[in-house]
């Protein structure tokens, strides 16, 4: 556990929940005030009479207190629910450095049992590494932060100024959490997100645009007008017709006034959320060019926060309809639906362009906080040395970022110059397979630009292929053989293409007899060494490490031991140099009786 971050959780910890208790009093206390304020537009017709003027300035007066006192609720209520959400992020942050990662969300729609690598290294689902780093407040930023996991970058540009941005989060805690907080207060759901991307490709269409805009300027004119002959006694033919005129111009535009509604109804609040997170966005002062670079866009040439403000204002707009007294009151004198659809259609013939950018900014910096927050927590991890030019892994104290520190045995490997093959042997839980998944865990992390758990570490940004956990396909109709081939055909197609592969192999050619097992595996690694690629297999076939001999400056031999010490397995999860000279199958086949 990082000590210094568990300080600063506790510590805010403590703080949010005074906040949050003074903040709940607050509002039971203006509850009561709120109560008596009702109370008193009533009390002074009984006690002064219902004409006196004393009634009437009374009665006056505690309206204006009682509007007040609600108005102060709301905003009372709205910094409750921002504690409320701030103490939750701390508390579960606390249990992160503890281990416990379970009430996040581990991406399990992003499972896809064919990608290159996301699988077979446990990227996604319940216990893997994207639930141990996600802390995304928005849709967009847990498909951003998904995407780059499946996706990290191979240059050496990117990957360092990703760097210096995470680095950059990561000495503001207390901003990311208020930028958390401020997503976690609506709860957007996928469709909403999907819904709000697509208003950048909509197409808006609204006949006679000009004569719209001077028919709801000048027809709402009219109807005030005509309201002074009805109150004179005069006549109410002028209101009457213009009501009715106002009424028959709503139903000409029903349709248009239902499309827009459909577009954009019900979606104030997520709007002030994305109002407020570009406002974040574009409040800090940054240094690191990749958030500077992201920042612009938000606030030039003109501030994304305020044009969204605007749209939310809009939209709140054409949401009063949905109170009928109301939406009969402002159609009858305002033509209300007519003007909002106008100014919305005005909005996004403006604005539209922009609101992809603007929604990617914010998916952005929410899936670097979670890079951040990660870096934040552990201090002990290092960011990689980016190696351009021959291929670079040097790794100290490696180990799988996702094991407890306590339970995790680090291991160094280095790794220098293309095609070269490791050929990694040991007994049955030796940790060959976790080795593995840790080397290609901390490959992949330092090339989303976040540190690795490693005491030091060296790499060439490189692109990876698994083959470890190759299923049967019924509904393929796929064998597990046939599907074992199928991605090893596509390594060495892409591998054939010219590109440069990380490829990790757990026990080659499962699906067949010994023999043939072996000698396939043999020519697969006879073929890989031919090409600027690394790959690093695990077996117990210890014929393989025979191709060191074929191959010595190509192939290296690496293996995990074990030892039986008072008729017990000792596993030391250290890697070593060489060929394993010990297996445990017959040894615990005996232990449990079976043989």
């Amino acid at each position: 556990m990082d000590k210094s971050a568990f300080l600063f959780y506790t510590e805010k910890q403590k703080i949010y929940s005074i906040e949050l208790k003074a903040v709940s009093v607050k509002i039971r206390r203006f509850a009561w005030f709120r109560f008596f304020a009702f109370v008193f537009i009533f009390a002074p017709a009984f006690v002064f009479g219902i004409k006196s003027w004393i009634t009437l300035t009374l009665t006056l007066l505690s309206i204006i207190i009682f509007f007040f006192l609600v108005k102060k609720n709301v905003q009372l209520e709205k910094k409750k629910n921002k504690f409320i959400e701030l103490k939750k992020l701390v508390d579960d942050e606390l249990q992160a450095l503890n281990h416990s990662f379970s009430h996040f969300k581990n991406g399990k729609e992003f499972l896809d049992t064919d990608h290159f690598f996301s699988y077979d290294l446990d990227l996604f689902g319940e216990g893997s590494l994207f639930q141990f780093l996600n802390r995304t407040s928005t849709v967009g930023g847990s498909l951003k932060l998904a995407d780059w996991l499946i996706k990290p970058p191979v240059d050496k540009e990117n990957i360092e100024k990703r760097q210096n941005a995470i680095q950059e989060l990561a000495q503001i805690p207390n901003w990311r959490l208020h930028f958390l907080a401020n997503g976690n207060l609506f709860n957007e759901t996928t469709e909403l997100n999907r819904e709000i991307k697509e208003w950048s490709k909509l197409e808006l269409k609204l006949n006679n645009a000009s004569k719209v805009k001077w028919m709801i300027r000048l027809i709402p004119l009219l109807t005030i007008i005509s309201i002074i002959p009805a109150i004179t006694g005069f006549s109410n033919l002028f209101i009457t017709i213009a009501i009715l005129l106002q009424w028959f111009l709503m139903y000409f535009f029903w349709q248009r006034i239902t499309e827009y509604f459909g577009y954009f109804g019900r979606k104030s609040e997520l709007l002030s959320k994305y109002m407020q997170l570009l406002r974040y966005v574009e409040e800090r002062e940054f240094q690191a060019d990749y958030l500077v670079e992201l920042q612009k866009k938000v606030k030039k040439p003109e501030s994304a926060s305020k044009v969204f403000k605007q749209l939310k204002s809009l939209v709140k707009e054409l949401e009063y309809r949905q109170n009928i007294l109301v939406g009969i009151f402002l159609n009858s004198v305002f033509l209300w639906d007519i003007r909002c659809v106008y100014k919305l259609w005005n909005w996004h013939r403006q604005n539209h362009n922009k609101l992809a950018e603007w929604l990617n900014v914010v998916s952005e910096i929410d899936a670097l906080i979670c890079l951040a927050n990660y870096s934040n927590n552990q201090t002990d991890f290092c960011y990689p040395n980016i190696h351009e030019g021959g291929f670079s892994f040097k790794a100290k104290n490696l180990g799988h970022p996702l094991l407890k520190a306590d339970k995790r045995i680090c291991n160094d490997l280095e790794i220098n110059g293309w095609s070269k093959v490791i050929v990694v042997t040991g007994a049955n839980m030796a940790g060959k397979s976790t080795f593995l998944r840790t080397v290609g865990v901390n490959l992949i992390l330092g090339r989303l630009g976040a540190p690795v758990c490693a005491e030091e570490m060296t790499l060439t940004p490189i692109s990876i292929y698994t083959n470890m956990r190759t299923t049967d396909s019924l509904l393929k109709d796929e064998s597990y053989f046939f599907a074992e081939l199928k991605r090893l055909k596509g390594v060495l197609d892409r591998l054939q293409k010219g590109e440069r592969i990380f490829v990790i192999l757990d026990e080659m050619l499962k699906g067949t007899n010994s023999i043939d097992k072996l000698n396939g595996s043999k020519e697969l690694i006879r073929k890989l060494v031919e090409f600027k690629s690394i790959s690093l297999i695990a077996t117990h076939d210890l014929k393989l490490s025979e191709l060191e001999d074929e191959y010595p400056q190509r192939v290296l031999n690496k293996c995990f031991e074990i030892k039986i010490e008072n008729d017990e397995l000792v596993f030391d999860y250290l890697l070593s140099d060489g060929v394993t000279k010990t297996m445990n199958a017959t040894f615990l086949m005996k232990k449990m009786g079976i043989i």
